[in-house]
């Protein structure tokens, strides 16, 4: 009865809705698990690649490339150097040693990570520098830096580090491996600098498939309602006809 043409455009709504929500719960539990596998990837001793390669200063941090070594040329912005509190090395809490370089052929400049040190200073670096390190994307919560005017910022935030350099800058840092040019003395920032894989990454993407799940259960009941109304009304028109047939031939 329910297969009549009558009925046909309520099946192929249901199979259409619950079709596309199933196909892109799907399509988010895969962004998910890419996204997962991406940043669980260990690619901090790969050979490096040029900074160019990956990005530029106007591009988005490239996420597949996080902990990735590249390597940089330019020249030091050292007026412009920070100092970030409350890094530690060996349970020993202290500063981050940050000095923008201004990138070869680009308008922008990469924050660079130069070492750490158990006090906010440091020798200055000057002339032109080509650095190794690895690629990280900046911090995007956390304290805010409630005294823009010194040199002591409390995290490595792009809105903290435009306050305090006089160009454009990557959305990303370098955590510097090798300098070129003399040591200046400071005790190098390891591999734990890189953050670890949580548990969370890329949670949204799999909330968002669970949704879509849900809305093609909530089709699929709908259509299961509809059917069964649809089959208890046309069940009940004959019976209501057969008793109007008995009250005439009365």
């Amino acid at each position: 009865m329910l297969l009549r043409p009558r009925y046909w455009p309520g099946h192929l709504a249901m199979v259409v809705c619950v079709s596309i929500a199933v196909g892109l719960g799907v399509w988010q539990l895969d962004a998910w698990q890419t996204r997962r596998a991406d940043a669980a990837r260990d690619i901090s001793n790969d050979a490096p690649v040029a900074l160019a390669t990956l990005m530029s200063g106007d591009s988005p941090f490239p996420g597949r490339s996080l902990g990735r070594p590249v390597t940089l040329s330019g020249t030091w912005m050292s007026d412009s150097t920070v100092y970030v509190s409350d890094r530690f090395r060996k349970k020993e809490r202290g500063y981050w040693v940050v000095t923008p370089v201004k990138v070869d052929g680009s308008e922008s400049a990469m924050p660079v990570v130069r070492g750490w040190a158990p006090e906010p200073k440091a020798p200055a670096p000057s002339g032109d520098v080509t650095v190794t390190g690895w690629l990280q994307a900046t911090e995007g919560s956390g304290p805010i830096d409630e005294d823009p005017h010194d040199d002591v910022i409390p995290m490595m935030r792009l809105a903290t580090l435009v306050e305090h350099v006089d160009a454009d800058l990557f959305s990303a840092y370098v955590v510097a491996r090798d300098v070129s040019g003399a040591p200046d003395g400071l005790e190098s920032v390891t591999l734990a600098a890189i953050p670890e894989v949580s548990g969370f990454t890329a949670l949204r993407n799999f909330l968002y498939a669970i949704e879509w799940w849900v809305f093609a259960a909530f089709a699929f009941f709908v259509w299961f309602r509809w059917c069964r109304d649809s089959y208890e009304v046309a069940t009940a028109v004959p019976d209501e006809d057969d008793g109007n047939d008995e009250d005439t031939d009365a």
